[in-house]
């Protein structure tokens, strides 16, 4: 069980010096692995052309050209004895044309065709007799489906992103995606958990994945994204929620794959300002009003190096704010908080031939943030934050005639480090709720120490597309190296400490009234286990057991330790009060760990009939990790997932698709774990626990001494399977519709586990308190975990056993594009998500008490964060005199919630009241009250916003003057209800305690040049 008060145990990888060393590919393939962070993307796509004659009849060995105006590449192809060519690895453009010529027949040109990334569009041209000097253009909107593929992705383009309402980053444009839950930043989709048990907080997913123009920028530890960007580069953003081809990483969330402008032939740029203050906000009916500040600048520029061959594109962004943090009496002012980021980039684009494109990509985004701007953190208890770094991409591109190769390297540099405001030890001091008492009451002493925390990833792949015939088989290796380097020092120590007015009650008495911020448990068998370990190797051994041995057997049982433990002491506190626990550091320095790793896939894209096309691919990857030292601490076995789709195009015409997948993706865990279990050189913490008038160590984590944790041999990857039918057609005029069907099952969950609580110790005891032999007993036994002798360690990393997480969702979405001025994107999505668990490699309970075992009566229910019903509709008009609006309506039923209690910072589900146990596999315990998982709903909401834009065109130049108008109709009402039983800081279950935020205004100006 990780509770740290730091970062939740865990962190990002380093990749050891010793795979650097690797003397072969061979070698390579053979030995390494990696983490979650693996994966191939496409940044292109592709078209595919049939031309005939009048009658219908194929026409071989005519000329087809693609190209755009802004985008850089060109491709020529030559339809083959069936009429048809495929033109690969283009850019993404909605402005593509094409033109068909051949001797003898009228040339042929198709102007706006859509090219998406990862996507295949089919183009039917009839070529007419005539001379080629004369050319058809044909003006009938193309064809905007996929007939050829499963996927389901939505393309997030700039006529959408500048006609509608958004935040100004990448992430805030994935609301616009159908299915994608509301959140801030990291919104979870689908199967993606959406819920995080510490604060009960719904809204962040960790089932992600991000890509910056190949760049792997998903953070490794907290499985969030890691990079920033300045949406004014954005070409396309293309969201993958299912139907995912072997080619890409699986992911129970989304998949976010931005590719940025190349540059073209023309000189075009651009130049903005926006801003907000609190001037332009309503009053905030359900908080203080705290004045601020905010605004985002940026230019951009590029154009040709050489015409025709080679194209640059660059920006500089600089984002500000300045917030004056109020406290929450409404009236005092804490602090002044300054955020400052720049985000620079640049791309280089050279294509010496039709056939070569080589590209490099640089960004970064500097942060510093001077505090925090939560009114519940006092200044001494503040810190301010550096985050941010060097993102490098690097990919050449050949086309062979039918052989495309592709060959790129990527290094992701980020950093998330906290730094404190104050010198000096943290005490969190422990009140009942009904203890009159300040946040200066509650929180003694600085932020409690330094914390570096750089997180690298290092990517190099390879892949390759033969186009034969009906086939397209597509290969590819790719070999991925992620680092984490921590450096914590401790300024004092950690302390939780108790009120003056809770001396002398015992731990039983302290849990029992559900205290929260406290780290011993004297219920958890490890806590236990560690104090009576210590000790039992002790001077005094004795005295301990004579107060705490109440029945004098010779043995410290966890009820009596937890009956008989009394706070009272204040001897050392930093502060006076009244000693409970705490953590030290014994030992400092630097600690880096790692993963790293081999993926590999094949697969077949063909067409069996003019109709009918199959995707057959398999997905392998192998995973590695590293300790401090350098040395191998877990290699997971190779994983093999079949990605198997067929399409079907019933009228024959590349205007309509049913579609049929199965595939499974593989979850791998993340850094924070390979920290967990990784930490065996550097810094030392000892968390101890005041008893007998002294502090005993409980638990020690870091260091050679014991290892905080291990990897079970057991243990497996994570694993989610994918099923969905589909029905998409073309309704013309840049119209489409789609039905969707999803089901998914996720299994082979990861956890960290007691072992005291679930197997025989080498002495033969256990602290499973029931018959381990019960028919329905929870007890597992080493096997399960694959050990012949109980580890030495604080926990194990393993399988959760009978941890089950389902889903199954409709989908309807609307698409049209914009056209006549006119664009739209509407959807509706049902999910149905239940299960008995929400662990995600996050080092939760559900391991260390058995009430809390998926196995254990009334664990199943729907899923905490889920989503029942959910409304998007985003559109937009412009007039001929350059007037717009756009708006964004968005509903949900409102989030599933449990009724819970609050332990160590969780909000855990409650159970039975005392008096109530039950007997279940030999077992009289407090199981979990029937009523208590995902029973909650909380409010319904709906949100209106609007952009009033005017746009001025003139000699080449665009001048646009907007104003953002964010929850249009000012509704803040409750998001979120207390779901705390007992209720906390004044807020009763069923309370609102979190809410839509006020109506508020942002406002902009961009001047564009370049014959835009």
């Amino acid at each position: 069980m990780c509770r740290t008060p730091m970062r939740d145990c865990a962190r990002a990888p380093v990749a050891p010096a010793a795979l650097a060393t690797l003397p072969s590919l061979a070698a390579a393939l053979i030995l390494t692995a990696t983490l979650p962070a693996l994966a191939q993307v496409t940044t292109t796509g592709n078209i595919r052309v049939a031309v005939t004659d009048q009658a219908g009849l194929p026409i071989p060995g005519a000329t087809v050209t693609a190209a755009a105006e802004d985008a850089a590449t060109t491709r020529v192809g030559f339809t083959d004895g069936a009429g048809q060519t495929e033109l690969r690895a283009l850019n993404p453009s909605a402005g593509y044309v094409v033109t068909v010529e051949l001797q003898g027949f009228q040339a042929t040109r198709r102007a706006d065709v859509l090219v998406r990334a990862g996507q295949t569009a089919s183009l039917a041209v009839r070529l007419a007799v005539g001379s080629v000097t004369e050319t058809v253009v044909v003006t009938a909107a193309p064809p905007v489906v996929d007939v050829t593929s499963a996927v389901v992705a939505e393309d997030i383009t700039l006529d959408l992103t500048e006609a509608v309402p958004t935040g100004r980053s990448y992430q805030s444009y994935l609301q616009l995606v159908p299915g994608v839950l509301p959140g801030a930043g990291n919104p979870a989709s689908k199967s993606g958990l959406n819920y995080s048990d510490i604060g009960g907080f719904a809204g962040v997913s960790r089932d992600n994945f991000y890509y910056i123009d190949g760049i792997n920028v998903t953070d490794g530890v907290s499985g969030t994204f890691g990079a920033n960007l300045n949406t004014e580069v954005i070409q396309e953003q293309q969201v993958l929620t299912g139907g995912i081809p072997a080619e890409y990483v699986g992911a129970p969330g989304l998949l976010s794959n931005v590719i940025t402008k190349s540059g073209t032939n023309r000189i075009t740029g651009s130049l903005n300002y926006f801003f907000q203050n609190d001037g332009l906000v309503a009053e905030n009916r359900n908080a203080s009003d705290q004045e601020f500040s905010r605004f985002d600048t940026a230019l951009t520029g590029g154009g040709p190096i050489a015409v025709d061959e080679a194209w640059f594109f660059g920006s500089y962004r600089r984002l500000g704010s300045r917030e004056t943090v109020v406290a929450l009496d409404g009236v005092d002012v804490i602090r002044t908080v300054e955020n400052r980021q720049h985000q620079f980039y640049g791309r280089g684009t050279w294509a010496p031939t039709t056939n070569d494109t080589l590209g490099f990509t640089f960004l970064n985004d500097p942060t510093e943030v001077s505090g925090s701007s939560n009114r519940e953190v006092t200044n001494a208890r503040d810190s301010r934050r550096v985050q941010g770094g060097d993102n490098y991409h690097l990919k050449y591109t050949r086309l062979f005639g039918g052989l495309l190769v592709e060959g790129s390297y990527s290094k992701h540099n980020g950093e998330v480090s906290d730094y404190a405001a104050v010198a000096g030890p943290r005490n969190t001091i422990v009140f009942r709720d009904t203890d009159v008492r300040t946040l200066e009451d509650e929180q003694l002493g600085g932020y409690g120490l330094d914390d570096l925390d750089q997180r690298d990833t290092e990517g190099y792949k390879a892949t390759a597309v033969l186009q034969t015939g009906r086939h397209a088989i597509h290969g590819g290796v790719e070999l991925m190296r992620n680092s984490n380097l921590r450096d914590t020092v401790f300024d004092g120590g950690l302390y939780t400490s108790l009120a003056p007015a809770l001396a002398g009650l015992t731990a039983a008495e302290l849990f029992a009234g559900s205290f929260s911020d406290t780290r011993f448990d004297p219920t958890n068998s490890s806590d236990h286990a560690g104090f009576v370990r210590t000790v039992d190797a002790l001077p005094d051994r004795a005295a301990f057991y004579g107060l705490y041995d109440l029945d004098g057997d010779g043995t410290i049982a966890q009820d009596e330790l937890a009956a008989s433990l009394t706070f009272a002491g204040t001897a050392g506190n930093p502060h006076g009060a009244v000693n409970y626990d705490r953590m030290i550091q014994s030992a400092q320095g630097a600690q880096d760990t790692g993963s790293s790793g081999l993926s590999l896939f094949l697969q077949d894209t063909f067409s069996a009939t003019d109709r009918l096309s199959f995707n057959i691919g398999l997905r392998a990857e192998r995973f590695a990790h590293f300790a401090t030292d350098g040395t191998n601490i877990f290699t997971f076995d190779w994983t093999l997932a079949p990605r198997l789709s067929v399409s079907y195009d019933p009228a024959g015409n590349g205007r309509q698709r049913i579609s049929a997948y199965y595939g499974q993706y593989y979850d791998p865990i993340r850094n924070n774990l390979t920290n967990f279990a990784g930490t065996l050189t550097g810094s030392i913490r000892e968390e101890q626990v005041w008893a007998n008038d002294q502090w005993v160590t409980y638990r020690i984590r870091g260091g050679p001494q014991q290892a905080d944790a291990l990897f079970a041999p057991a243990t497996k990857t994570p694993w989610t399977d994918d099923f969905q039918l589909s029905w998409e057609t073309d309704l013309g005029g840049g119209r489409s519709v789609m039905a969707l069907y999803t089901k998914r099952r996720t299994r082979d969950i990861i956890e960290d586990y007691d072992m005291a609580l679930y197997a025989f110790r080498s002495d033969g005891t256990t602290n499973y308190p029931g018959p381990v032999d019960h028919p329905d007993s929870l007890f597992l036994g080493l096997d399960y975990f694959g050990y012949d002798t109980f580890p030495e360690s604080n926990f194990v990393i393993a399988t959760l056993a009978g941890g089950e997480r389902d889903y199954q969702g409709v989908e309807l979405t609307f698409r049209q594009r914009l056209r006549a001025n006119w664009q739209a994107l509407a959807a509706y999505t049902y999910g149905d998500a239940t299960g008995n668990t929400n662990s995600d490699s996050n080092a939760d309970f559900q391991g260390d008490v058995i009430w809390l075992d998926p196995r254990a009566p009334n664990q199943w229910g729907d899923q905490p964060g889920s989503i029942v019903h959910l409304f998007k509709v985003s559109t937009s008009y412009q007039w001929d005199r350059g007037f717009l609006v756009g708006a964004n309506w968005r509903w949900n039923s409102g989030t599933l919630a449990s009724r819970t209690f609050r332990a160590f910072r969780r909000n855990l589900p409650v159970r039975v009241d005392p008096g109530a146990e039950f007997a279940f596999a030999g077992i009289s315990r407090r199981w979990l009250a029937p009523d208590a998982v995902g029973t909650l709903r909380n409010p319904a909401y709906g949100i209106i916003d609007v952009r009033l834009l005017y746009n001025y065109r003139l000699a080449g130049q665009r001048v646009e003057l907007f104003a953002d108008v964010f929850n249009l109709f000012d509704n803040q009402d409750p998001t979120r209800n207390q779901d705390l039983v007992a209720g906390t800081g004044g807020n009763a279950f069923g309370d609102g305690i979190q809410f839509t935020p006020p109506r508020r205004v942002f406002i902009g100006a961009r001047l564009s040049f370049g014959g835009v």
